[in-house]
């Protein structure tokens, strides 16, 4: 899910630093005195569609505390792709449409539009509005020691099991484990020959899936540092090819890398189709579990905690991603933009009932009533086994990557693909990765 340019984005946030003064107090009096504020009109661009965002709740509720600002959401998916709506959003910023607030999915994007200084710092709004950053939210944007937009999900991995499935082989829901014990439980759960083979598992054409044991490492779990440093000849990037190699190709416990970009795969249909019993994914994954009105809930699903590198390892330290807000810097009404911001980031996320958010004053059990009760089989979501994970889980830092990781990690996947596509060795493919990954570093200097 990568991302071009959108100069416009810039402007937006850029004029909501400048406008979104007010101390932590007046957030409240801002509110209250909404109504005697001038009308503007906002335009929100965001990739989250209705079904995942629950547009429609959220925005009667700043309807009710902001009635003098009238916003405009522009969803750019309907299906939640990331990337053709940071390609329509590229698009609208490049005609000149009026932007206002403006939602990235990774940190990716988020990176390269702050190098590309399209982002504004928002540290002279928190600072008016007597906001602790890193009391009011989980996760931090931070990027050379400023602030260049809110968090909004707060989105966490775990792995998501068939209990059916689970059941039929005699296996009980793990409750910790390492990444050795997640690839035995693949093989027990991997069954039949041909077009109806029953998967253990299955691993997306996504990066995480090629630095498994990586991605929660406390330090460090990019393949490239903030500073520039290389981190691919190391110990868990080694044991992330090893599992990727070992149930793709050695164990066939999952489906192989050729036949996921081949066949053009997707992980949505391959779990809840019963194609592969369990999956390492994210907490969107929540509400479609407990089914959609695209897919529909046929069995329950239970949870388990994100798979340990070693055994000595704390138990629930998992990979943590968020969504990025920001203000336009184009918008001639950078104050209310920001007000938006700040608002969706804290009460807007609540409101939706349909997602987890990187406040802290946010109230997680509350959150995944509300994820589970907004699908159309809320029963088929084991609610134990999910809360046992969700509370238990460790998110590790994030840290903004370099403005070109996205070039280092192609030059990574790329090298990667040979080694699972069985072409080079394991030790060749640390050495070569290490070396292109090293070049688009030089590249950069």
């Amino acid at each position: 899910m990568k991302k071009t340019s959108a100069l416009l984005l810039t402007s937006a946030m850029m004029a909501s630093l400048l406008a979104g003064c007010g101390e932590k107090p007046k957030e409240e009096q801002a509110a209250a005195g909404a109504g005697n504020a001038k009308q503007v009109n906002l335009k929100v661009y965001t990739w989250l569609s209705e079904e995942t965002a629950h547009w429609s709740k959220i925005m009667p509720e700043f309807n009710k505390e902001y009635p003098n600002i009238k916003v405009d959401v522009n969803i750019l998916s309907s299906k939640d792709d990331a990337h053709e709506a940071m390609k329509k959003l590229d698009l609208a910023a490049a005609s000149g449409q009026q932007m206002d607030v403006v939602m990235l999915n990774d940190s990716t994007g988020y990176t390269q539009r702050v190098n590309a200084g399209m982002l504004a710092p928002l540290d002279d709004f928190l600072k008016t509005d007597g906001i602790d950053y890193d009391s009011e939210y989980k996760a931090t944007t931070q990027i050379n020691g400023k602030y260049y937009a809110l968090p909004g999900r707060l989105l966490t991995w775990f792995v998501m099991l068939n209990k059916q499935k689970l059941d039929e082989a005699g296996l009980a829901v793990p409750k910790e484990w390492t990444w050795d014990e997640f690839m035995d439980y693949s093989k027990k759960l991997t069954k039949g020959e041909g077009p109806s083979k029953q998967y253990g598992t299955y691993f997306h054409n996504w990066m995480q899936y090629i630095t498994l044991a990586n991605v929660n490492n406390p330090t460090n779990n990019r393949i490239v540092t903030a500073d520039g440093k290389v981190e691919i000849n190391n110990d868990r990037i080694r044991k992330s090819l090893q599992i990727a190699n070992q149930v793709q190709n050695v164990d066939k416990t999952a489906h192989s890398y050729a036949d996921v970009i081949s066949q053009k795969l997707t992980y949505r249909n391959e779990y809840f189709g019963g194609k592969a019993a369990i999956i390492p994914t994210g907490n969107w994954m929540i509400t479609e579990a407990a089914g959609s009105e695209t897919i529909p809930a046929k069995f329950v699903s239970v949870f388990a905690p994100y798979p340990k590198f070693s055994k000595d390892d704390p138990n629930g330290q998992t990979l943590a991603t968020i969504d990025y807000i920001g203000v336009a810097a184009s918008s001639k009404n950078p104050k209310e933009a920001y007000e938006f911001t700040r608002w969706f980031t804290t009460k807007g996320i609540l409101a939706s009932e349909a997602m987890i958010s990187s406040w802290t004053k946010a109230d997680l059990n509350k959150m995944i009533d509300g994820l589970i009760k907004t699908g159309k089989n809320p029963e088929m979501v084991d609610k134990a086994s999910l809360e046992y994970v969700m509370n238990s889980a460790k998110p590790v830092k994030i840290v903004a990557p370099p403005a070109y990781i996205s070039d280092a990690e192609k030059r990574y996947t790329s090298e990667v693909e040979k080694f699972l596509l069985d072409k080079v060795d394991l030790e060749t493919t640390i050495k070569n990765a290490e070396k292109a990954v090293t070049d688009v570093v030089n590249t950069n200097k």
